[in-house]
């Protein structure tokens, strides 16, 4: 396994923002999202969903310096953010974050494997026997509002709003570098996920079950068919992220995935 680093670090949380800035600015902008991008500093603001700690987010900050024109780029539509901060980060950037009225929100586990792990067998891969029954496919254009409504039931989402989303993310098959996976139990969609590609890496990217399907493998599942995916692309390396200390660390994890590193996630937010 390649031995984690700084730099690595660098490198996979630089992914994670790839993917985000890609999958909040759709063609034509429905989300009316904004990048900053300064000196490092990737930072993306969605001003109708201003408490929305995915799409509000900053990246690659080290320095206190790099805070006044982040804050700014917020206070222009009177709204709070979330920043990432790695481990290695100069104190003087939290002491800044403090004195600016941040604190500690959550903390989120970057993940990966180098070279890519195989398929582990069912009872080390995941909590409960996969599901024999269980089926990924790639979701096909007629497949889309499927896909799209089964990702986001799995994350919660109300049923009124799911027209909204579909029509946000509707332009998801049409990224070169996403693959959309689709999990079926008999016939009945179950889980969804997404693998984006970057160069060497596969990005194990947003993934949910079906509450009513949970527990039965679903995800094991998709990574493991995520993984075989970035090995027919010719990645050499996989990474996810998911909060510290959940079942989505402990399903990449059993998938043969390490901790890179676990990250904080400061936000001004009231």
């Amino acid at each position: 396994m390649l031995v984690a680093t700084a730099l690595l670090a660098q490198e996979l949380e630089q992914v994670g923002t790839d993917y985000l800035v890609t999958r909040f600015m759709a063609p034509g902008n429905p989300l009316g999202t904004q990048v900053l991008r300064s000196n490092g500093v990737v930072a993306t603001k969605v001003p109708f969903s201003p408490h929305n700690s995915g799409m509000n987010r900053v990246s690659g900050m080290s320095v206190p310096e790099q805070l006044a024109e982040v804050l700014s780029f917020y206070a222009a539509s009177s709204q709070p953010c979330w920043i990432n901060v790695v481990p290695g980060t100069a104190t003087s950037l939290t002491t800044a974050l403090v004195r600016a009225g941040f604190r500690p929100d959550n903390y989120s586990a970057c993940l990966y494997a180098a070279p890519l792990p195989e398929m582990a067998a069912p009872s080390v891969a995941a909590a409960v026997a996969p599901d024999p029954r269980i089926e990924i496919t790639h979701a096909s254009a007629a497949d889309l509002d499927t896909f799209l409504d089964t990702m986001n039931t799995g994350f919660a989402t109300p049923v009124a709003l799911l027209p909204n989303l579909r029509r946000n993310q509707h332009f998801w098959p049409t990224v070169s570098t996403w693959r959309l996976l689709l999990a079926r139990i008999d016939g009945a969609p179950a889980g969804a996920a997404v693998l984006s590609i970057h160069a060497r890496v596969g990005y194990l990217a947003a993934a949910s079950t079906l509450p009513e399907f949970r527990r039965r493998g679903v995800q094991a599942r998709l990574i493991d068919a995520r993984i075989a995916l970035a090995r027919e692309h010719g990645c050499t390396m996989v990474s996810g992220q998911a909060e510290f200390g959940s079942g989505s660390q402990a399903n990449q994890q059993r998938a043969g995935l390490a901790i890179s590193h676990v990250k904080t996630i400061w936000t001004n937010s009231p």
